[in-house]
């Protein structure tokens, strides 16, 4: 998987206060407001955390249990680590949720911030600050239930493969081949993802089996998960991992755009 360095913001201080040209610590609020700017940055002009303001941003990007991991002196940087939680504020008190990476540096006076981040992470943090927001005023994330455990033990129990439902990545192809050239060629002119339409059972998957491009996305990444997966060291990580990723990013879509990112955000992280 390939993460990418968002570009730092710099916001100039006067960090006398910090120890003379010393970068404020990983859990200062000015560092992890810089964070949260970042992403809002990295998230684009046209998402819905495009006009939030700082306030706004620490309510939706929830930051805890920031602490260095290295510090070097030459440079004056601490490299530091911080866990993100973004709250859906759905009826399920569904959270994003990732441990962030980033650095705090003095440079010239100045605070520097860089964060780093998967693609597919900054979907996800997307849409649930989308999702939050069309829901209404925030609401902090509650604690899952402890009756929902055995539920979400059976769904991976359920899911060998943790990264759709039992029959997804089945071989769609088998009856296909018994068909006549001009049954085969409309076939082909319809979309065929990865799992049977016909056992779609949740709003994305409708909407993956109405768009041929949403099912051409899926069934490419159903193949280079498998790819990646029968060549991984530790497949079972592969695994969780793609499922972390159906539930988390691609299942909370509410619509084609959003899959369709969420899809060409996987499909770079496997490659």
């Amino acid at each position: 998987m390939t993460k990418v360095v968002l570009g730092g913001i710099v916001l100039s201080l006067l960090l006398a206060g910090c120890g003379e040209g010393k970068a404020p610590a990983c859990g200062d609020e000015r560092t992890l407001d810089l964070v949260r700017s970042i992403l809002q940055r990295q998230l684009g002009a046209n998402s819905a955390a495009a006009s939030l303001d700082a306030a706004k941003l620490r309510e939706l990007l929830q930051l805890s249990l920031a602490h260095p991991t290295h510090y070097d002196e030459a440079i004056s940087r601490y490299s530091c680590e911080a866990e993100l939680t973004a709250p859906f504020n759905n009826a399920r008190q569904d959270v994003y949720t990732l441990r962030l990476e980033y650095t705090s540096q003095a440079v010239d006076g100045q605070h520097l911030v860089d964060v780093s981040v998967l693609p597919g992470d900054m979907i996800g943090i997307g849409v649930a600050i989308r999702a939050n927001l069309a829901s209404g005023e925030a609401s902090a994330p509650a604690a899952p239930a402890v009756a929902d455990e055995p539920q979400e033990a059976a769904e991976d129990a359920a899911d060998p493969l943790a990264s759709a439902k039992a029959d997804d990545y089945a071989d769609t192809d088998a009856d296909a081949a018994q068909l006549e050239p001009a049954a085969v060629a409309a076939a082909d002119a319809l979309p065929n993802p990865s799992f049977a339409c016909a056992k779609a059972s949740s709003r994305v998957e409708e909407m993956i089996c109405a768009d041929v491009e949403l099912a051409a996305l899926d069934r490419e990444t159903a193949d280079t998960f498998r790819n990646v997966r029968a060549n991984a060291v530790d497949a079972g990580a592969v695994s969780t991992a793609q499922g972390q990723w159906r539930r988390n990013v691609r299942d909370v879509c509410g619509d084609a755009a959003c899959i369709r990112d969420a899809y060409r955000a996987r499909l770079a992280e496997l490659e």
